[in-house]
């Protein structure tokens, strides 16, 4: 059902609403062409999806053509062991999106019809789809109107409502968005919003003069405050041990920050080794930058459950980007 409460005022709403056709040629001649919105299928649109969330696009894209030639339905997804998938994912990050995936491929499986439901409310109970989620597949694959309201299209509704150089809260937000979403095309508008919000309506330097809304946003010429800026990533120091010895490499899946579940990775020694590190990496994991120190020895450490596996066969172990990066620069994979 569609939300009928409104702070934001029935003028504002109108003159945007008025605008939207703009939005949605401007989305028809400058939309970019990504592999996904030729064919929006419920699963490619999906993996799309997960693939996406908190990732360029430009990254996403080559995961996103060998995932389709290895997995290219539900059926092949489901069937697949949780280490290919988590191998074929390698390098995106955020491998908790690459298990939610591969467990939603198995319920999809047990569906009647074998395919996700086109109700968002259905959608949102599967494994990893939240309120976002249901929205895209649910108005990109099956045409209902309801919203994708992400942080891109957040950014452009609050400009757009924005009064006295303050955005609305996030709730009034998403009760706009749900309000504009037109019965027709409704995955070209959201994809539309979205689109804008990646290409224009840049979170600090916007590009206003190409924006097709301008003539109605206010904030063209101030943009409103953000209360929500998000906060400097901290940092940590880590000791990364790599265990080599005659053309072995020993390897883990035990972490003692507990990261990177169901993949293998080099060991994290509690204290710094004696000797100089070999090399040194940063990285970001989440909210964190991760600076480590890399120290090879000949011995894996005491007390962690491991194996040793042969460098020819590291191309076949789902290991973390940092990690498999640690080991091309010393010579190992």
């Amino acid at each position: 059902m569609r939300s009928q409460a409104t702070s934001l005022g029935t003028a504002i709403e109108s003159k945007i609403q008025r605008a939207l056709p703009r939005l949605h040629a401007w989305y028809r001649k400058h939309h970019r062409p990504l592999p996904w919105r030729t064919r929006p299928t419920p699963y490619r649109t999906a993996v799309a999806e997960f693939m996406c969330q908190q990732t360029r696009i430009t990254t996403v894209i080559p995961y996103y053509q060998r995932w389709m030639q290895a997995f290219p339905g539900w059926d092949r997804l489901a069937k697949a062991s949780f280490s290919r998938v988590l191998r074929m994912w390698e390098g995106l990050g955020y491998y908790r999106r690459a298990r939610f995936l591969h467990s939603l491929a198995r319920a999809v499986v047990r569906l009647p019809g074998r395919e996700l439901p086109a109700d968002p409310d259905l959608l949102r109970q599967l494994p990893g789809i939240g309120d976002y989620t249901a929205g895209a597949i649910a108005s990109i694959a099956f045409g209902k109107p309801t919203p994708a309201f992400d942080g891109n299209v957040a950014r452009v509704l609050g400009r757009l409502a924005a009064r006295h150089g303050k955005s609305p809260k996030a709730a009034d937000l998403r009760g706009l968005a749900e309000r504009m979403v037109p019965p027709k095309n409704p995955g070209l508008h959201n994809q539309a919003l979205m689109e804008l919000g990646a290409l224009v309506c840049l979170p600090k330097k916007p590009r206003c003069p190409l924006c097709p809304l301008r003539q109605v946003c206010p904030s063209r010429k101030r943009l409103p405050s953000n209360p929500r800026s998000r906060p400097a990533p901290s940092r940590q120091v880590e000791y990364i041990l790599l265990p080599a010895k005659n053309g072995k490499v020993w390897l883990t899946q035990t972490h003692p920050q507990s990261r990177w579940r169901g993949l293998s990775f080099l060991p994290t020694a509690s204290h710094r080794p004696p000797g100089k590190p070999r090399m040194k990496i940063t990285y970001p994991f989440t909210r964190y930058l991760i600076q480590s120190s890399v120290f090879i020895s000949s011995r894996p450490p005491a007390g962690i459950p491991g194996r040793w596996v042969r460098s020819v066969e590291l191309r076949r172990v789902a290991l973390p980007a940092p990690h498999r990066k640690i080991l091309r620069h010393l010579g190992f994979d």
